[in-house]
């Protein structure tokens, strides 16, 4: 719920480079509530390619029972036709799956990665993999694996693939590590999250192992940014407003801020709705990862209805196959 809501509520903030007041001042601004509209005038609560792309994996755990990358990839591929909108890097990556002779789509997402110069490129495959940290959240060598197959699939950068491990792992233990659990103690947990994934992802990937240990210490480094009341997500390297090839550690970072220093779901993700950029994805990973720490009461009940019931009188695939109501069953 909190993947799907929060990206929900971000959908008229999308792209727009807003005015936000510097950190850790909070912002304030006018979406208050879910409205819908962007520039596919979307109904109030109706969501996105991160929470639609969610939901082709999480049906894909639910009638499989496990993880299969080809299955979900095929998934992915069906989604495209019925999509409100594709992401650029998300278009590319199923392009080239069309171009390809059918032994070869599972690699799409390397040579993508490759013809970029080995660069990162958005933050999409953070949101897409969230089912992944609550259906394998007690089972840590299957998570991290399908967490590298899955962004590998299409973001194939290793700062991608090790922040989904990462907060995959957050997310599991925030929904397993009891009622004492704070915030500070997930940190610990990203962090061996990080490590079991740069490891498994070394073995399989030695020929990249600078790029995967570059990535890891980038991505340490946000974990330590995201403790202090200024986390530089306005700097000349990362910034929310033009993220280039460090879209991920701007999502990433942003969001364990948020857990970190704000003491409420709402709160958090109205911060990150008006600070603007790519705010359909930032308030997707954070939405997700406070909603597994605070839990599905601590999200505006309202909201929730809005999300759940919205196209309930349409008829087609964004209603019968892509909608988040088909992921609340993973965490049951």
């Amino acid at each position: 719920m909190g993947l799907a809501v929060g990206n929900a509520l971000a959908v008229p903030t999308a792209g727009r480079a807003l005015y936000a007041p510097a950190f850790p001042q909070l912002t304030d601004g006018t979406y208050q509530t879910l409205v819908g509209g962007g520039p596919h005038a979307l109904r109030k609560g109706q969501v996105t390619e991160p929470t639609q792309l969610a939901v082709c994996l999480g049906l894909s755990l639910r009638e499989l029972k496990r993880y299969d990358a080809l299955d979900a990839l095929r998934r992915y591929r069906a989604w495209q036709p019925h999509a409100i909108a594709v992401s650029e890097a998300m278009k590319e990556v199923l392009d080239e799956c069309q171009e390809c002779a059918p032994p070869l789509v599972s690699g799409a997402g390397r040579r993508v990665w490759v013809r970029h110069f080995r660069k990162s490129t958005d933050a999409g495959a953070l949101a897409r993999t969230v089912p992944l940290g609550v259906y394998l959240a007690r089972n840590p060598q299957a998570r991290t694996q399908a967490s590298l197959e899955d962004s590998a699939l299409t973001h194939f950068a290793p700062l991608s693939q090790l922040a989904c491990a990462a907060l995959n792992a957050t997310i599991a233990h925030a929904m397993t590590g009891g009622a004492d659990l704070q915030a500070e103690d997930l940190i610990p947990a990203a962090e061996s999250g990080l490590s079991l994934a740069g490891a498994a992802l070394g073995r399989a990937e030695p020929d990249a192992i600078q790029d995967i240990a570059a990535a890891a210490a980038a991505l340490r480094q946000d974990l330590e940014l995201a403790r202090r009341d200024d986390p530089q997500l306005y700097g000349p390297e990362v910034h929310l407003h033009r993220p280039a090839h460090h879209a991920v550690r701007a999502a990433f970072r942003l969001a364990f801020w948020e857990l970190l220093h704000v003491p409420s779901w709402e709160g958090a993700l109205l911060d990150v709705i008006h600070r603007g950029g790519d705010t359909e994805v930032h308030a997707a990973v954070a939405g997700a990862l406070l909603g597994a720490f605070h839990g599905d009461e601590a999200i505006p009940q309202d909201w929730r209805r809005m999300v759940l019931e919205v196209l309930a009188q349409s008829r087609g695939p964004l209603w019968d196959v892509y909608h988040p109501r088909h992921l609340v069953t993973l965490a049951l």
